[in-house]
């Protein structure tokens, strides 16, 4: 295991500080969707339990960022390959099935297509902490 960098630990931290507000956010519209709307039983529980899931969706993923803040502990991985299309949110996928992502953006040169890659990235969040190096051909 390998240590994330401070420069890393923090942008981790205000990616999960970002979706801890778009957590509180949805348990808000939960509660209004409960005691505001005038709408039928039925619509308002809906309305209330969709927004309460999306809201523990999110706070779960800033939960993992923020034990990868603390902790501070990354993984390095070998045969990662880019996605053909980032429509899941995902930028790199590992040989064992797991995905890997960018803290937001791409913040180094664009990845190549058929290329694998040995990245790094954060233990719990799998956000990548270090640039991808591209492999060797063999």
């Amino acid at each position: 295991m390998t240590r994330i960098s401070p420069r890393f630990r923090l942008a981790l931290a205000l990616k999960a500080l970002l979706l801890l507000s778009l957590a509180a956010l949805f348990v808000f519209l939960a509660w209004q969707s409960w005691t505001k709307w005038h709408w039928a039983l039925p619509a308002r529980l809906s309305g209330a339990v969709l927004l309460g899931i999306a809201a523990v969706s999110v706070a779960w993923a800033a939960s993992l960022g923020a034990a990868d803040v603390v902790l501070g502990q990354a993984l390095v991985a070998n045969g990662a390959k880019p996605l053909k299309s980032r429509r899941s949110g995902y930028s790199l996928r590992l040989p064992g099935g797991r995905f890997v992502e960018y803290v937001l953006y791409n913040p180094w040169p664009a990845l190549e297509p058929d290329t694998t890659y040995t990245v790094v990235y954060g233990r719990f969040s799998g956000v990548l902490v270090a640039p991808p190096q591209p492999e060797n051909a063999p």
